[in-house]
């Protein structure tokens, strides 16, 4: 049976690999020629397995990547991408030894190549081999000497490695070549108080705002340090300075908020917070920043969700003519599984700004999930006016239609939205499969056929097209041993499902296996498919079939009563007949 449509959508971009042609040669170099021609070979099995690897990478799929790389190192292994593309992925796994090895390698094979060399040093680091870490980033220093980002990189392996000594000197050489830097000097100051120099913290703060008196971190900060030290008398001259610099300053509340965190006063802390929610002074995206930090505890701490609900409104609230917040609170909402007020957010900001698609892709996936293809129908249209060249928005649109039964509207939908798909074999399968669907819905059987082996030579072991193509060639009753092959993998890759399992009983019928038919029915009944119309008519058929004519009308009278009846349905029950 054709199972209900539930749209995941995965979009990846791949490259292509120009096809290996075969030449077979003649002559006195014949023997030359074979050696010629196995070495295409193995480029092309070398190009094909990266080709692999480098998809499945996309897809995220990270083991069956690592196996098409380990393929390419066996078949070269003087090609450096193998060995650095699987140190990466080794080091995301948390592999960081392995990860060693093959950054090593690369590195050794291309040893000019500053992006290996920063992936060894990184990968170092992360192997806690702070030592060697620092070694390679003082070796990328020599090559890159302005480079400030590898000086902050070197740092920080001195102060993973708690020497906040040769951290503050890394920080000196910077500070000598680009002059006094704010964060320099806040990591200098970050650095001594770890020290306990507090004198020398102090100092650097002082430095600080010499060279910017009126910068509110600095004072704030320092304000900080005094009251550590128990200077009261000094922190409150520093807020009393901070009110009259920036009396409305968002800024001053977030550090006070971030004093009171750390103080353990979590109510305090949320109160200030709100006070720089409230404050127009500061920015949006600095308050988005922090919302977006609550996303991952929603679903462990009630406490944070309702703080980042109560700062979601108080954002909107000083910015409301801002998309952002909209935008943040809708995320906020989708995360939390509230998808109709989501959509009432996401709604907001296109009508404040119609060219985010990613907004449209949000409300057509809300709609998808709670299936309202109605909806869908709007949206999409909608956004293929701002879109026309999105596949992604025909595809919607194509789905709706299909839904609605308007087939010629949704095949004429999909037919264009494939043209514009590039590198995107996932889409292209769901693409396949609804103008399969379609075209089988108009009897264009032949086109629907087509599409349905397109889709599965992208992927053979989908589920979904198997059962469905299956069925439908089995209600068409031909090629049914390849039907049946196809539902017998489907049913093989997805056990206990019932719809699964009612279309291979129903193709073992029109092959006139009648008793393993029972036997896979039977098993489709007790996985919900006593909840169907369709199955429990399917089974009186068998029943019928194996000579069970008072259970087969019995069977036949339960279908009635849960509706969709086929349309011989009273008339089987009426005369006791299968009529088909």
């Amino acid at each position: 049976m054709k199972k209900g449509i539930i749209i995941l959508l995965c979009l990846v971009s791949v490259q292509t690999f120009a096809q290996w042609k075969s030449y077979y040669p003649e002559g006195k170099n014949k023997k030359k020629k074979v050696v010629e021609q196995e070495v295409d070979k193995d480029n092309f099995m070398y190009n094909t397995h990266l080709f692999g690897a480098l998809k499945a990478k996309s897809l995220e799929n990270f083991e069956e990547a690592l196996k098409y790389f380990q393929k390419c190192i066996k078949l070269n292994d003087k090609q450096a991408v193998p060995f650095y593309e699987s140190a990466l992925i080794n080091k995301s796994q948390g592999n960081i030894e392995l990860a060693v090895e093959q950054i090593k390698i690369a590195t050794k094979l291309e040893e000019n190549n500053r992006w290996y060399r920063l992936a060894y040093a990184e990968i170092l680091f992360s192997n806690q081999d702070f030592k060697n870490a620092a070694t390679q980033y003082k070796k990328l220093l020599l090559d890159e000497p302005g480079n400030e980002e590898l000086y902050y990189m070197l740092a920080d392996t001195y102060i993973y490695d708690n020497d906040f000594l040769k951290a503050i000197a890394v920080y000196d050489d910077l500070e000598e070549n680009k002059g006094i830097e704010k964060m320099v000097s806040m990591q200098k100051h970050k650095l001594y108080m770890e020290l306990q120099k507090k004198k020398s913290a102090i100092s650097e703060l002082l430095k600080l705002i010499e060279s910017f008196p009126n910068d509110i971190e600095a004072l704030e900060i320092l304000s900080e340090v005094y009251l550590l030290n128990d200077e009261k008398d000094k922190a409150f001259e520093i807020f009393k300075k901070l009110a009259v610099i920036a009396p409305e300053n968002g800024r001053i509340h977030l550090t006070l908020a971030d004093y009171y965190r750390e103080q353990g006063d979590n109510m305090k802390s949320f109160e200030e917070l709100k006070l720089a929610f409230k404050s127009t002074k500061l920015g949006v995206d600095i308050k988005v920043r922090i919302l977006v930090s609550y996303f991952q505890l929603l679903a462990v701490n009630d406490s944070m969700r309702e703080q980042a609900y109560a700062l979601a409104k108080l954002l909107i609230e000083a910015h409301p003519n801002e998309v952002k917040p909209h935008a943040v609170y809708a995320d906020i909402l989708y995360t939390d599984s509230r998808f109709e007020e989501a959509k009432k957010q996401y709604l907001i900001v296109l009508e404040k700004d119609k060219t985010k698609s990613q907004v449209w892709s949000q409300v057509l996936f809300i709609q998808a999930e709670q299936n309202d293809f109605e909806g869908m129908l709007k949206t999409s249209e909608k956004a293929l006016t701002y879109f026309p060249t999105d596949p992604l928005f025909y595809y919607f649109n194509g789905v709706s239609n299909k839904w609605f039964k308007h087939y010629p509207e949704a095949i004429s939908t999909l037919e264009m939205g494939i043209e514009f798909i590039i590198d995107n074999d996932m889409l292209l399968l769901e693409f396949y499969s609804s103008l399969a669907d379609s075209y089988h819905a108009t009897k264009e059987h032949e086109l629907s056929d087509e599409y349905y082996e397109k889709a599965l030579e992208i992927d053979s072991n989908n589920v979904l097209i198997l059962n469905n193509y299956a069925y439908y060639l089995s209600v068409r009753r031909i090629k049914l041993e390849r039907a049946k092959e196809m539902s017998f993998r489907c049913n093989d890759l997805e056990k206990d499902n019932g719809t699964y399992q009612d279309t291979y009983a129903w193709i073992l019928y029109e092959l006139k296996e009648y008793e393993k038919a029972k036997e896979w029915m039977e098993k489709a009944l007790q996985n919900g498919g006593d909840k169907s119309a369709v199955v429990v008519e399917h089974y009186g058929d068998i029943l019928y079939k194996i000579g069970s004519i008072d259970k087969a009308i019995s069977k036949w009278k339960k279908a009635k009563e849960l509706g969709e009846a086929s349309q011989f349905l009273n008339q089987k029950i009426e005369e006791g007949k299968l009529y088909e």
